[in-house]
């Protein structure tokens, strides 16, 4: 969809949906942008506005903004996850390949916590957009469109261990719900090709987070390349697709698999693996019991002082959260995320603004089965400032707490 198209009631959807959200920091502000999230709510107001303003806050709180500039990706993720722009369908269509199929997933989720995983994935999607934002005559169908891309997803190789192993079963749900709820109207078109009938089984557990909107731009085939070829070639014109998908384009060397462009994935080596071992010495054990959480309070007396943690779990993933004590409200600090702390510690740091109670919580409520034992050292670094000739500061008076 774009402007031209809107009835005169649409309009003035869109003209007061700019003036309910005009307090909000937005990506673009352009009304194409704020087209976006009024098509995935079919122009309902409240709904729209709703949508928009909970992304924003999701966006300030992972970074979202600054990723291209601050994210470091794993290595290992660079080299085996198999993804990659090849080109443009007829309609200016931003265009990527995944070789899914190709990918190890179990031995990239035990090498790169499940967060960079995401993150890496988060930062491909902001990098289509901003590519798109500086051509978008190479990149959009006309200059009031809403800019989309298309997906191919080959799933040759896949099979039961994509879908047995746990953790890459829950990224998949994750990166759906992460779609759904932050880039809407960005797909135009999905083609998976190659699925085996096992396909059907991944496809089945994630329908339930997709909008019916996704579902409806998704075209699914077997490994009859004849057929999926002849789909995609309606969309593309060959020059614009690696041969291999029945196009025209090939590496330099003449290599019809473009892995230029798209990696092939492949296994990953073990000396990526994470060393789960920890060292405990400096560390307190906390066990937090099946479908509970626990709270550990730490009292602030200085504003600008450093709160810093370290933990890890003895095995599996627990969630975590900082808040700050405001009355009887907990104003969120560190948003809640499940981490995956038994593969490598959990590590990080915060300035603490104001002076009160700080929360720091260990959540396993999603977990109805197992408990957890973790081990934490936390500590609190005073903000009192020491000049060093003249002119740097540093922070001293570490005090280990609880």
């Amino acid at each position: 969809m774009n402007l031209d198209q809107l009835n005169n009631d649409q309009k003035t959807v869109l003209k007061q949906f700019r003036e309910a959200v005009k307090d909000c920091k937005l990506p673009e502000s352009d009304d194409v942008y704020l087209l976006r999230w009024l098509v995935a709510r079919d122009f309902d107001l409240a709904k729209s506005e709703k949508m928009l303003r909970n992304s924003m806050e999701w966006r300030r709180k992972y970074k979202v903004d600054t990723i291209l500039q601050d994210y470091k990706t794993p290595e290992v993720l660079t080299k085996y996850f198999a993804s990659g722009y090849t080109g443009v369908d007829k309609l200016n269509s931003y265009t990527v390949v995944v070789r899914y199929g190709m990918m190890d997933l179990k031995g990239i989720l035990l090498s790169a916590k499940k967060r960079d995983y995401l993150m890496h994935v988060i930062e491909i999607v902001e990098r289509t957009f901003f590519t798109v934002r500086n051509n978008p005559k190479k990149f959009k169908k006309s200059p009031d469109s809403i800019a989309q891309s298309t997906v191919i997803f080959d799933m040759a190789g896949f099979s039961m261990r994509h879908v047995t192993f746990k953790p890459a079963l829950d990224t998949a749900i994750q990166l759906v719900q992460l779609y759904e709820g932050n880039y809407p109207e960005l797909l135009r078109r999905v083609y998976v090709i190659n699925a085996p009938k096992i396909f059907s089984v991944l496809f089945s557990m994630l329908k339930p987070f997709m909008h019916e909107k996704t579902k409806n731009k998704i075209q699914i085939y077997s490994h009859d390349a004849k057929q999926w070829k002849a789909a995609i070639l309606e969309d593309f014109d060959p020059e614009e697709l690696p041969a291999c998908y029945g196009g025209a384009k090939t590496d330099p060397d003449g290599n019809p698999n473009c892995i230029t462009m798209v990696n092939m994935g492949g296994e990953v080596p073990r000396s990526y693996y994470l060393n789960g071992k920890c060292n405990i010495s400096d560390k307190k054990p906390l066990s937090i019991c099946s479908g509970s959480k626990e709270k550990l309070e730490f009292e602030i007396t200085q504003a600008g002082s450093v709160l810093k943690w370290d933990f890890h779990s003895d095995e599996s993933d627990i969630a975590f959260a900082i808040y700050r004590k405001q009355g009887s409200e907990l104003i969120s600090i560190v948003p809640h995320d499940r981490v995956d702390c038994h593969m490598s510690p959990e590590e990080g740091e915060i300035f603490c603004d104001y002076v009160g109670v700080y929360v720091v919580e260990f959540d396993n409520t999603f977990s109805y089965l197992r408990s957890k034992k973790i081990w934490y050292s936390i500590t609190i670094e005073s903000s009192k400032p020491v000049c060093q000739n003249g002119n740097n500061l540093d922070y001293l008076d570490a005090e280990i707490c609880n």
